[in-house]
Order: structure tokens, then C-alpha cells, then sequence
């Protein structure tokens, strides 16, 4: 059977400890010696951009604030802008609108006023023919009384004076 001793192994041999902790004590001076210097400064530049790096971000967050800020009051504006336009718009719409209306309203009474001249137009040359007429059947009918029609211009321009003047009273 192995014979192996336990205790020996589990505690350590105090020669080779005291080695150890001298040599652990020589490498930490000679470290501190020759390399602490420039671990401190590789720290201080590491810490150095980190600052930067983070007042960079902090610069960069104010001016996208600041962007922000200036795009909001841009998009303000060009909202009331456009409000201006289409307010501006609808003035114009409304304007052309009753300018249309207007014309159209014009155009219509001048229609109706030239429907009114020509129905008055028509009713006196309608009133004139029914004179004639008149005048005529007078005449006709005279002619078959009397018999005569030697005088028949100068009946007609007595009815027809007869015709007138009655017709200025009647009117």
C-alpha cells in the first residue's frame, strides 16, 4: 500500500515559505521600482479620455438638446406658417367665391332686365297689331254699314286717332 503522509502535505515546509515570501517581496519592489511609474501613468491617460470622452458625450447630449430645441421651434413655425397659407387660401377661395357669385347675380339681373325689355318690347308691338286690327275690323264693318269705301283712308285715321286716344286713358 501508498503510504503517504497527510500532515507533511498539508502543512507547508517553513523554509520554502520563507523563499516564497522573499522572492513575493522582491518582485513587488522591483515592480514598484521600474513599472509602477508607468502603470499610474497608463491609469492617469486611461482616466484622462475617459473624462474627455464623457465631457464629449455631455457637449454632444447639450447640442442635440439644443437641436431639439431649434427643430421644435422650426416645426412651430412652419406649422403656423402653414396654418397662415391655408387660412390665406380659404380667404382667397371665399373672395374669388363671392366675386363669382356677384357676376353670376349681375349676369342674371341684366337677363332678366333684357327677358323684361323684350316681353315689354313684344306686348307693344303685340298692342300696336291688335290696333291695327282693331282699326280693320272697324273699318270692314263700317264698310258693309255705309257701304262706301271712297273714304276709307280717312276712317282709318280717325279710328286710329279714336284708338289712340282712348287707349291714353285706359293706360
Amino acid at each position: 500500500m501508498i503510504d503517504i503522509d497527510v500532515l507533511g502535505q498539508l502543512i507547508p515546509n517553513p523554509v520554502t515559505m520563507l523563499v516564497q515570501l522573499c522572492s513575493t517581496l522582491i518582485l513587488f519592489l522591483l515592480m514598484k521600482k521600474f513599472l509602477w511609474a508607468s502603470v499610474q501613468n497608463f491609469l492617469k491617460v486611461r482616466s484622462d479620455k475617459m473624462q474627455s470622452d464623457l465631457a464629449a458625450s455631455e457637449q454632444a447630449k447639450q447640442e442635440a438638446l439644443s437641436d431639439r430645441q431649434k427643430a421644435q421651434v422650426q416645426l412651430s413655425e412652419a406649422s403656423k406658417k402653414s396654418e397662415e397659407i391655408v387660412s390665406a387660401a380659404v380667404r382667397q377661395a371665399k373672395q374669388e367665391k363671392d366675386a363669382i357669385l356677384a357676376q353670376a347675380d349681375k349676369e342674371a339681373a341684366n337677363t332678366k332686365k333684357k327677358a323684361h325689355e323684350q316681353i315689354e318690347a313684344e306686348r307693344l308691338a303685340m298692342y300696336d297689331d291688335m290696333k291695327k286690327e282693331m282699326v280693320e275690323v272697324a273699318l270692314a264693318a263700317a264698310g258693309k254699314l255705309i257701304g262706301e269705301s271712297s273714304g276709307a283712308d280717312y276712317d282709318r285715321d280717325a279710328i286710329s286717332a279714336f284708338i289712340e286716344e282712348s287707349s291714353d286713358h285706359g293706360e
